[in-house]
């Protein structure tokens, strides 16, 4: 039908933050409606209305800067130590890393040869069972992921030294 599939575990591991209660956000410098079209799409209508979205040019500096993380923080109220990030490419994990932020890569097509330095773990995808897994490409704090990154390992990444 021409339309791309979600990544792998992106709905299995929002639902489980939102029912466990985490706030949820997208901090993206694409245009908002974009952005929102991509959400409902990996995610779901209903579950998309969870999201806060911080998206385009509602901050001075595009990543690599770390305005749009910054502002999301501010908005949302909440501490650097209590947010971890998602990313897909080396300037959204420059940017994260910038606002101090600890960050879960998962590489693509498009990014798989990129600089991923300072990731607190780099994952092919977030995983779902029974397939495909999750493939461990960086792991400097040797996190414990078996098969897809769950809360847990978020949780893991939360408790380690901030960049």
């Amino acid at each position: 039908d021409g339309v791309m599939p979600g990544r792998p575990g992106i709905t299995r591991i929002v639902t489980a933050a939102h029912d466990a209660g985490w706030t949820l956000a997208v901090a993206s410098t694409s245009h908002e409606d974009s952005v929102r079209a991509v959400l409902e799409h990996a995610v779901g209508k209903d579950m998309a209305a969870h999201f806060s979205v911080f998206a385009g040019d509602i901050v001075a500096e595009k990543k690599p800067a770390p305005d749009i993380y910054l502002l999301a923080l501010q908005e949302l109220g909440i501490p650097v130590d209590d947010a971890v990030v998602v990313e897909d490419s080396a300037n959204g994990l420059r940017a994260a890393l910038a606002a101090q932020l600890r960050t879960v890569v998962t590489v693509s097509s498009f990014t798989s040869e990129e600089d991923f330095t300072g990731a607190s773990l780099v994952v092919t995808s977030l995983g779902d069972s029974p397939e495909p897994a999750a493939s461990v490409l960086a792991n400097p704090r040797n996190f414990s992921v078996d098969h897809e990154v769950t809360l847990d390992v978020l949780t893991q990444v939360l408790t380690t030294p901030r960049p």
